[in-house]
Order: C-alpha cells, then structure tokens, then sequence
C-alpha cells in the first residue's frame, strides 16, 4: 500500500518550508533547537493506553492530575482556584462540553456571531437557543475586529433569562477587546462565562499581550496550545475559574494597542478600568457536569502522545518562552520596519501580522499561491484583501528575512498570480523550480468577496434544524429559503449561515464568488458549492 499521507508530508518537511502557519514547533525545529529532539523521537515508543500506573484522563488521579496542575501553576501561579483540564480532540471538544454543562433544552446563550463552527456544533448538542450579537468587521482588509461590548450588555438586558455568554477573544485575526464589564453583568445575572481563548495560548510570555479572560473573571476559557505554543496539532486545554471574583484577585482591564518605537512594541495608554474588590457575583461551574459533556465530546482512548506533547510545550514555555517570545517580537518589529510597499493591519496580537495585498493589485487567495509555489512560504490565511502570518517563538530570524525577499520581489516584479496554464496539475506547479513556477500574469482576480456582515435571521432553532429534512436546490434559487446545512468559509471557520437560518442575498453572492476563487467552504454537501441543502417543505 502506497503511504499517500507520510509521503506527502515527508515531502513537506524536506522541503524546509517557511512556515507562518500553525502549529505553533514550525515542523518541529523548536523542539530539535531546545533540546527536546531525543525525547520527541521516543514519543511514539511511549504511546499507551489506561493501565495500571497511567492514569485515565476522564477521571484523573495521578500523573495526569499532577500534569494538569502544574500547567495550571506556570499559566496561574498565584490562583490555586482556578483548575486546568487537557484536551487531546482540540478547543472543539471544550467548546461543545463547555456549552453542553452551561445549557439545557431550550436554555438561551448569549454568543457573538462570527463564533468558530464547534460553538455552533455545542449550541446543536445541548439544544441550546442561540442569541447572537453583531460582530464588527473591518471591510477594508475583511478582518473580524470582536463584538461590540455594548450590544452584549444590550443583549443581556434583553435576555436576562440567559443562562450563559458566549466571547470569541482574541479573535483569528489577532484582534480583542475590553470584556470586564460583560463579565461583571452576565455574573450579576447569574450566566456563566464561557470564552474561546483559542488563539491566545501565548499572551502570558509578555506584558505586552492582554491577559487572559480568567484574570477578568470569566468561569471557563478554552485555549488551543497548538496554535501559538509548541505542542502537537489538536491539543488544547480547558481552563475552569472557581470563584476567583471573592478574592478580589481580579486584574485592572486595559484596552491595548501597540506602535513601533524601538526594537519592541511600546503599548500605547488607553481607557482603563479598575474592577477590584467587586461584590461576588462569581458564578461556579458545575464541574462535574462540565466532566461528563467532556466525556461525551472527547475520545475514550485519550491519546498520551498528545498529553505528553502539552507538557514539552508547557516545559518550554517555563524554561525558554519568554526569552524566546522577546525575540520573535525583535523579530517582528524589524520585519514590519522594512516592509515599506505594503499596508500591514495593526492587530491587538502583535504575532498575528495582516498583510494587505489587493491594495497592490493581487488578492489574496492569488499572493498566498504565490508565496507557496515561488518561494515556499506558507502563510496562515488568505482572503480576497490579504494574507495574514501567524508567527509564533518557532519562528526565527531567517523565516522574516525570507519573507521579507519575497514580498520585495513580488511588488517589483508584479507578480499577480500562480498560472497553471504551464503546468499539467497543481502537484506538478508544487515541483516545478523558483524560475520556472510562476509566469507573470497581467491581473490578479478582481473578484469582490467581502464576507457578509449580517446576522440571519433564525428561523428555526439549530437542534431542530439539524434534525428536519433537507432537499438541494441552486444556489440562485435559494433565497428566502431556510438553510438546512452549514457554510463555513474556511480558514477561519466562522459560518456564513447555519441550520434554521434563513437565507439573504448576499450569502449567496458570497458563495458564488468565492466557488470563482476556488475558497474552502465547509459543510456544504455540494463540492462545487453550486447547490445548497435548505429545510425540505
């Protein structure tokens, strides 16, 4: 049997590409430039299940107990109430698990409406009534900035019956924002706090990142270590605040945002808000609730491999992580000193750099192509405006230095896009040499492909939604109709429209143009995204 998989990732790593995506080890050189190498190499000799002496994930006691607490003592050293959990199926399986304790049959959650897919996913399983809040979007560089802190304090008011609040913080992009007073009034109404932390694994390595929702108060956060620390893909952990608002540990809230002054990011002062010594309105989790929906949403042969890869990426984030996160900022810095012929997105993250291309005359989808096929770069996300890097402490000098060369080039020599006219398929492109893989092309595609910033109507609640019958008909022929399946342009995974939803016009020309721009979309059962499945009448 031919090994299709192995091969082409063997392919990959010998082909030493630049990585700006994740997992946060960039091929695990971070692992073989720390030290780590030998122990790595032994990971799968060390793979076991729950026997006598291993612990059991879904009950631990021992190993995985002391694990989890010593995770929880490097991220939230002077906070003995707040408790860690690994997760080996990623942030998904906490986000369902999180959303299936918080809420019963029918139960209102108040959640913003660019939430990854898996929010949506637990909102189906616990049968839970979504009220969503508006998000804002940045049109220029199609880029999801947080929801407005006022429509969730609005959104309570209304719905103070609500048994939870959902918060995307910090968001793909990098961008967060000020979520203590959401906090102090979901607790003042008795709704647990449950925030998707997914891409913020890192923010405790420097000052210069905003702290974690746990230090404002929020019950539950959910972070993706693979994402921005070195451990393997699907890994993640769950973190469950017990009652840190009675002890007045509650950090002072900044809103933060960064300029470039030296060879760091200097924050800029902006509102503050002091929230100590507040009045208890902390609302416990049900832990063992929360223990049994895990159960549900995680595998029953929790892989160990993955648990001892979190605590090789939690060693090196004690012994080397801020050393090194202080050197990636350097990094950045001077990376984003010299790029002078592009627009670079300030996010709140200073690692998540958003690098505006279709003001030069290329979209994203095409400079992405040709970053990979060129110069074997592979960046994080594309979309119609731009591409964005995810830089993390694998990356080093030389990486920025590489992708500096190649933006240089691009500009200079107008590089608009991959041609696959020369070439027989999209594998052959991927061997073809520097001087031989892109023939410059006169446009890039002008093709308008702003995602929709609307909030669909819910027709029908996801969990009967998910549950009626569907037929397919043409994308044209769809509007009005009630959506009977989910569309979710990926990467971020933020869903366009979902089950119970009714379906506007511009979700369908945003489906149409992006089937044009050969875009991912998941959850549509039609591969060339020409039909979509609606509520069978």
């Amino acid at each position: 049997m031919e090994k299709f998989i192995y091969n082409r990732l063997k392919e990959l790593k010998d082909s030493d590409i630049v990585s700006f995506h994740m997992p946060g080890h960039k091929y695990g050189r971070v692992f073989d430039e720390l030290g780590y190498g030998d122990i790595l190499k032994e990971l799968y000799t060390l793979d076991t299940t729950e026997i006598i002496g291993t612990d059991n994930l879904h009950n631990p006691k021992d190993v995985i107990l002391k694990s989890q607490e010593n995770v929880r003592r490097i991220l939230f050293p002077e906070y003995d109430d707040v408790e860690v959990r690994f997760l080996i199926n990623g942030s998904s399986c906490g986000i369902e698990a999180s959303i299936i304790s918080a809420c019963r049959p029918g139960d209102k959650i108040i959640i913003n409406r660019a939430c990854h897919q898996s929010a949506y996913n637990g909102c189906i399983l616990a049968n839970a009534h979504p009220i969503f809040v508006n998000e804002r979007v940045d049109k220029k560089n199609n880029i999801f900035l947080g929801a407005e802190i006022e429509e969730y304090l609005e959104k309570i008011d209304e719905n103070k019956d609500a048994k939870a609040i959902f918060i995307t913080r910090p968001t793909y992009h990098g961008m967060s924002f000020r979520i203590s007073e959401i906090i102090e009034k979901a607790h003042k109404n008795g709704m647990i706090v449950i925030v998707d932390e997914a891409h913020g694994a890192h923010f405790g390595l420097n000052d210069k990142f905003p702290h974690s929702a746990i230090e404002y108060g929020a019950d539950i956060a959910i972070q993706s270590v693979h994402k921005s620390l070195p451990s393997i893909t699907q890994t993640s952990i769950m973190i469950i605040n017990d009652n840190l608002i009675e002890k007045n540990k509650i950090i002072e809230e900044k809103t933060k945002e960064y300029k470039v002054k030296s060879l760091c990011y200097e924050k800029e002062k902006s509102e503050k808000e002091n929230i100590k010594k507040k009045p208890n309105y902390s609302q416990l989790v049900d832990k063992s609730r929360l223990d049994r929906a895990l159960s549900m949403t995680e595998s029953s042969s929790p892989s160990y491999m993955m648990m001892m890869s979190l605590e090789i990426a939690f060693d090196i984030y004690e012994k080397h992580g801020k050393k090194l996160m202080d050197e990636l900022l350097n990094n950045i810095y001077i990376f984003r000193k010299n790029v002078k012929s592009y627009d670079i997105f300030n996010t709140t993250d200073p690692t998540k750099i958003f690098i505006n291309t279709i003001n030069n005359g290329i979209n994203g989808y095409d400079f992405a192509k040709v970053l990979r096929y060129r110069y074997n770069i592979q960046v994080e996300l594309a979309n119609y405006s731009g591409v964005l890097m995810l830089c993390t402490i694998g990356n080093k000098k030389k990486d920025f230095d590489l992708m500096l060369e190649a933006l240089n080039e691009i500009s200079e020599k107008k590089l608009f896009g991959l041609n696959l006219e020369f070439f027989d398929d999209i594998d052959d492109a991927r061997k073809k040499k520097k001087n031989d893989d892109i023939k410059r092309m006169t446009t890039s595609k002008q093709i308008n492909l702003e995602f929709p910033c609307i909030n669909p109507e819910i027709k029908i609640h996801p969990n009967e939604a998910f549950n009626m019958e569907t037929e397919s008909v043409a994308i044209e022929k769809a509007l009005g109709k009630i959506s009977g399946e989910f569309v979710i342009p990926y990467p971020p995974g933020v869903c366009l429209v979902a089950p119970g939803e009714i379906i506007e016009k511009e979700i369908i020309d945003f489906i149409i143009s992006a089937s044009k721009m050969d875009v991912d979309i998941n959850g549509m059962e039609s591969s060339e995204f020409t039909e979509i499945k609606i509520i069978k009448e």
